[in-house]
């Protein structure tokens, strides 16, 4: 992955980082922007800008997926002398009407690179329309006024697409598959994640013999068919609980093996429940937990400690995140033993870290110098024409060559080793 920023708030314009697939880690003061670095990588991931909708900003960043690699350009400016005119079309698509005068105008550009067969595909779209490039030929335009950035990236790829040529469609499906309901969130360094898990709330709705899901955001990527196949079943009551037993390779099950209880439950409330003809609609929420000392005293959520709810709720934003993680302090409140076992249930996932404590640095691989430059950003600030910018970058070359000669047997810590060279 590779990110370049043109112009985001504070951050040095013409930034460009690189970002290992596996483990990233953020390191400088406070104040260097580590966490707004996080926070703009959970805008990129999800592709969702709409939060920046009346801020200036322009970011471009390469994505790689099975079988192709997207270049993604997005912008949000003050308008310029000249109107820009968008692609000629007739009015299609039910489209939101854009909201009183944000006085920026947007634009986005995705660049799909296609494998076996090679392929290029462009999309272009800014307040006024969008439109489709094959191999160097249009493909599909229309004109239309709307908010762009209300959209994700992904939800512009999804309606547009069904416009191309079937065969062209065919060879998009998987990453519209992939990327139509991606949205990592960022670990807090508090307890905001414990917070929201209790704020968490799901729907479906039956038609006939059918169930379909009204939003998949923020749960654990198995809780969905559990919650279908109870509903399934009938009778169903005022709440749902779940325990370990029924989910053994979950958060819940792995919670109460490293905090040490005997046992557990996760409660799922049934908030509201409507029967209409040929069908009916469910709502869920009020997620709680209970757990079961040794001793067989039971404590609720709100009786653990600082430290347990970071575990618990680290432990379940994993459930939700197949793909990513983005994780701000992540070692705060956790004893070594934990955060071992947490960063051993990072697995395959792509990991943006910052971290204050060096526990967290001896996981980080410094085995080449490519490998320590793209597993590396440090943050820090200039001052640029009277006025203090973020200056973000991987280390250079140099520095990364030496980190790696001076990492071998007989070394001092990690965090030793890095503050030594100056990037801690």
């Amino acid at each position: 992955m590779k990110l370049k920023i043109h112009g985001y708030r504070d951050v040095a314009p013409g930034t460009e980082l690189v970002f290992s697939p596996s483990a990233t880690l953020v390191l400088g003061e406070n104040g260097t922007g580590r966490t707004t670095l996080l926070d703009l990588l959970v805008l990129v991931l999800g592709s969702d800008f709409s939060g920046l909708l009346r801020e200036a900003f322009s970011v471009e960043y390469t994505l790689d997926f099975p079988g192709m690699e997207l270049h993604i350009a997005v912008r949000n400016e003050k308008p310029s002398s000249a109107t820009r005119s968008g692609p000629s079309g007739s009015a299609l698509l039910p489209l939101r009407t854009p909201e009183p005068a944000p006085n920026f105008e947007s634009f986005m550009e995705v660049t799909l690179q296609l494998d076996a067969p090679a392929s290029r595909m462009v999309l272009r779209a800014n307040g006024e329309g969008v439109s489709w490039e094959v191999d160097g030929q249009p493909a599909w335009s229309q004109s239309m006024r709307w908010s762009l950035l209300d959209r994700t990236v992904w939800i512009v790829l999804f309606m547009t697409a069904q416009y191309l040529e079937p065969q062209v469609k065919e060879r998009l499906k998987e990453l519209l598959r992939r990327t139509f309901l991606l949205a990592p969130t960022r670990f807090d360094e508090s307890l905001g994640t414990f917070t929201q898990i209790g704020k968490s709330q799901y729907g479906m709705e039956m038609r006939g013999d059918e169930v379909f899901p009204l939003g998949l955001m923020g749960l654990p990527t198995w809780m969905p068919g559990l919650l279908r196949e109870r509903v399934e079943r009938g009778a169903l009551a005022e709440f749902i609980d779940i325990h370990p037993e029924q989910v053994p390779q979950s958060f819940l099950t792995k919670f109460i093996t490293l905090a040490g209880f005997s046992t557990g439950r996760f409660r799922v409330e049934l908030l509201d429940k409507r029967s209409y003809e040929g069908g009916g609609r469910l709502e869920f929420g009020r997620f709680g937990f209970s757990f079961t000392r040794s001793d067989g005293r039971v404590l609720t959520q709100e009786q653990l400690g600082h430290g347990q709810r970071r575990l618990l709720s680290f432990l379940y934003y994993l459930d939700v995140n197949e793909d990513f993680v983005i994780a701000d302090e992540l070692a705060n409140g956790l004893h070594p033993r934990w955060l071992e076992a947490c960063l051993r249930e990072l697995e395959d996932r792509q990991c943006f870290l910052t971290s204050q404590n060096p526990l967290l640095f001896e996981h980080i691989p410094l085995d080449s110098p490519e490998d320590v430059r793209a597993s590396h950003i440090y943050c820090g600030v200039r001052l640029h024409e009277g006025r203090e910018q973020w200056a973000w970058s991987n280390p250079p070359a140099e520095l990364a060559e030496r980190l790696v000669r001076a990492s071998g047997e007989g070394a001092p810590s990690r965090g030793a080793l890095l503050k030594a060279h100056g990037l801690w």
